[in-house]
């Protein structure tokens, strides 16, 4: 999977959260994280050592969202 296409799996809202549509596991150097449908990803609220709003913010911009 390329790196933006965990683009896919959320949706961006209009007070600038994350939310996640469809299920997967976030991997990085340090652990791995079960994200469930549902799950709200605001900025500041760290998942596996990675600010998971902002990473997604970031891609969004280069790849659009």
């Amino acid at each position: 999977m390329a790196k933006h296409d965990i683009l896919n799996f959320f949706e961006h809202r209009r007070d600038g959260a994350w939310i996640c549509v469809k299920p997967f596991t976030l991997t990085t150097k340090k652990t791995s994280v079960d994200i469930r449908q549902g799950m709200r990803f605001d900025y500041g609220t760290r998942i596996g050592g990675v600010d998971l709003a902002e990473y997604l913010e970031q891609l969004g911009s280069q790849f659009g969202s």
